[in-house]
């Protein structure tokens, strides 16, 4: 069986506080959400998704983004081997 794990997501620049790098087994990142406003039964809804850069290239541009700036991030859901936490892996980020 092969499996399929392509993530395409777009929204808003949304540079976390306190939160903006970090290490792993992969090497060294930096993170950042995509901040997604919407609806759920009649209510506002504002959505957070964590994603974390590898790519030194990527991280330039990301850094040259300002937050509440369009973005559109694809690549790879991921979970955290230490913690868990679920992330989205940038392979190209505009």
């Amino acid at each position: 069986m092969e499996l399929e794990n392509h993530v395409r997501i777009s929204g808003k620049v949304h540079f976390l506080k306190g939160q903006s790098e970090g290490e792993s087994g992969v090497g060294k990142y930096a993170q950042f959400a995509v901040r997604q406003d919407g609806e759920l039964d009649g209510m506002a809804r504002h959505d957070f998704l964590l994603v974390r850069v590898y790519d030194p290239d990527l991280r330039e541009t990301l850094l040259a983004k300002k937050h509440g700036e369009h973005v559109l991030v694809e690549g790879s859901l991921r979970s955290s081997r230490g913690s868990g936490v679920n992330y989205v892996r940038c392979k190209t980020i505009a």
